[in-house]
């Protein structure tokens, strides 16, 4: 019996052994995906290198020719290793690493100045679709310019790592190259002559609330809201589709109305959103019997999965798509079914919004034997929440674009967003908490507090009405870069395209944003960084008279002139019972302007400038043609 009990012990031991070993295992020895071939390294500063291999394995780095550096990996694997400073150049560098008979060599490395371009899609959009494609590939062969873009990643923890990989610019590469990221870097290049690093993580229609992180976003409400909004979106998920979908469910909550149609007509108000069931009786003939059979729903707002009497038969994203499934032969029996559609309205009314005709079944082999979808159904509201996708999710691109790259070294950092959060309610006011604490988030992260940050303001775009407040979220740019440091703000208001919120001109946006880099960030002189920025107000007895940051350039009206007196467009004052009346402006002297009051409508209680979507009638610039931004301040009173 001990022999046998002895025998037992052994056996266990082997396997919880076996076990050991293998969750020991050794790793594959790796680094950062940033630290690739063609990459660039940021000039005058140490730079940490990192990477995973065997637990407490040395790892020994060597810059070319230089004396090694050795570290020890930690228990998880993880090891990082500082690189000295190094000058800038086109001198290509070798980065060689090893660690228990593991080699991997990084080559044409370069050193220069690195930036990080973010935000959504008009950073994404790349020079392939950007205005004088043909010139700028002409020109293109700029080797000392290279791009890390990105993979679009979102997860609900901070990622170990990012996929991308650099390209070096070239005729070939750079249509497909950020068009914003590129032609800072450009302007960088031709100033500064150095190799510049642009490092493009954007994702099209983010929102700024992505790109935060969540113990940020949890100290204000705007950020408790989402991450609120997620995880009632996560437990809705989850909820139990047979309740929904099967051929005999609970009718309590249920609402009857007729298709087609959307959720008002089924007594749901317009202000609730979230996933929606709608179930539609079926009287299949007997002739269809184990035929497969072709479902025609037209479009759905927004997103649908759709059962066929439980079986999942088909799922589609995006309201105007129109919706086409096939149920499977077997499926199909004589009589009573259902057809169940799952609907995820993110904003607005959702459901079946096209027409009656666009509503039938029909056997595959026989397209004219038609039973007609339209008329009574039933909805329910299965969990009244917003629908968020991949990039609107709290802290989701933070975790999975930037966290992964922290202690990469950086010069500075671009930023061009915030058309998602100009759309809804109240959203625009909510960006002067949200832009301010985004940028604190990022210093705190890379250990840079005083990261230079480069703030591109919203263009000029007529989304015609909608819920949307572009002149708003412009002013909250504005007071970001007031207010917050090292902070720069590329004007667009006249490069933008009324008709496409995706202008074509990302040349010049680029150029002012490397205007602002080269003045604050290295120093250059000679050059306007900007167009005109209002600095005082003063109310006076005859009229409202502001003062502006001009930075070396006089003020001047749109076309050229400059001369005192000149009379300038685009300006507002606001009554105290809300009405705005247009006012004309004169340029009193190279910083001033002064807004003589109207002969009634007052008093006044505020005055604006370029306060529209698409302010083309704005006139105020400086003697380069940089425009000013648009503004708003409260009055005093005055008539």
């Amino acid at each position: 019996m001990e022999k046998d009990m002895k025998k037992h012990v052994f056996a266990v031991l082997l396997v919880i052994g076996s076990i050991m070993v293998s969750t020991v295992q050794a790793a594959e020895f790796s680094v950062g995906r940033i630290f690739s071939d063609h990459m660039v390294l940021q000039q005058g500063r140490v730079n940490t290198i990192w990477g995973w291999g065997d637990p407490d394995a040395r790892v020994t780095i060597r810059v070319d020719q230089q004396d090694p550096i050795t570290v020890k990996a930690q228990s998880d694997g993880y090891w990082s290793a500082e690189l000295p400073a190094m000058d800038a150049g086109m001198e290509a560098h070798v980065i060689l690493l090893e660690s228990n008979g593991s080699r991997i060599e990084i080559n044409d490395v370069l050193v220069g100045e690195v930036w990080f371009c973010s935000g959504q899609s008009n950073m994404q959009w790349t020079v392939r679709s950007c205005d004088g494609l043909e010139e700028f590939k002409a020109d293109a062969n700029r080797p000392g310019i290279r791009m890390f873009t990105v993979a679009l990643t979102s997860v609900n923890e901070p990622a170990k790592d990012v996929i991308g990989e650099w390209r070096v610019c070239s005729p070939e590469t750079v249509e497909n190259f950020s068009g914003t990221a590129y032609h800072l870097g450009r302007g960088l290049s031709d100033e500064l002559d150095v190799p510049i690093g642009l490092i493009s993580s954007s994702w099209g229609g983010s929102s700024a609330e992505a790109w935060i992180s969540e113990e940020s976003l949890a100290t204000v409400e705007p950020g408790r809201r989402v991450i609120r909004n997620l995880e009632e979106m996560n437990k809705a998920n989850s909820i139990d589709r047979k309740a929904f979908n099967g051929m005999r469910v609970d009718q309590e909550g249920w609402t009857e109305g007729s298709l087609p149609g959307d959720s008002q007509a089924f007594g749901i108000p317009d202000a609730v959103d979230g996933i929606f069931w709608i179930r539609i009786p079926m009287e299949i003939p007997k002739h269809w019997t184990g035929r497969p059979i072709r479902l025609s729903l037209g479009k759905i707002d927004d997103d649908d999965v759709t059962y066929f009497n439980g079986q999942k038969v088909g799922a589609t994203r995006g309201w105007q798509a129109m919706r086409n499934y096939e149920v499977q032969g077997n499926l199909v029996s004589p009589g009573p079914s259902v057809l169940a559609i799952e609907i995820t309205d993110g904003a607005g009314p959702g459901g079946l919004h096209s027409g009656a005709d666009e509503l039938f079944a029909h056997p595959v082999d026989d397209p004219e034997d038609r039973l007609s979808l339209a008329g009574p159904a039933s909805m329910i509201v299965a969990a009244e929440v917003r629908n968020m996708p991949a990039q609107h999710k709290p802290a989701h691109l933070y975790n999975g674009m930037l966290h992964p790259l922290r202690d990469y070294g950086l010069a500075g950092a671009a930023w061009y967003q915030g058309e998602n959060n100009a759309i809804g309610a109240g959203r625009a006011e909510e960006y002067e908490i949200l832009l301010p604490m985004l940028i604190n988030d990022w210093r705190s992260l890379t250990g840079h507090e005083d990261l230079p940050f480069l703030i591109v303001q919203l263009p000029n775009w007529d989304h015609k009405g909608g819920n949307w407040n572009y002149p708003r979220l412009r002013e909250t740019q504005r007071l970001t870069h007031e207010r917050v440091l090292h902070t720069g703000l590329a004007i667009t208001t006249d490069i933008g395209d009324a008709n496409d919120i995706h202008p074509r001109n990302k040349h010049d946006v680029g150029d002012r944003l490397a205007r602002w880099a080269l003045v604050d960030v290295y120093g250059r002189s000679g050059l306007v960084k900007s167009g005109p920025l209002p600095d005082q107000v003063s109310w006076g007895p005859e009229g409202v008279e502001v003062s502006f940051k001009t930075f070396g350039s006089p003020l001047a009206v749109r076309g050229g002139n400059r001369e005192s007196g000149s009379s300038v467009a685009g300006f507002e004052l606001m009554s105290i019972d809300g009405s705005m009346i247009p006012v004309s402006a004169r340029i009193i002297a190279d910083d001033r302007i002064l807004i003589p009051y109207p002969d009634s409508g007052g008093p006044w209680s505020m005055i604006r400038y370029a306060w529209k979507p698409d302010p083309t009638d704005a006139e105020l610039c400086n003697a380069v043609g940089l425009p000013a931004s648009p503004f708003e301040y409260p009055g005093s009173g005055l008539d």
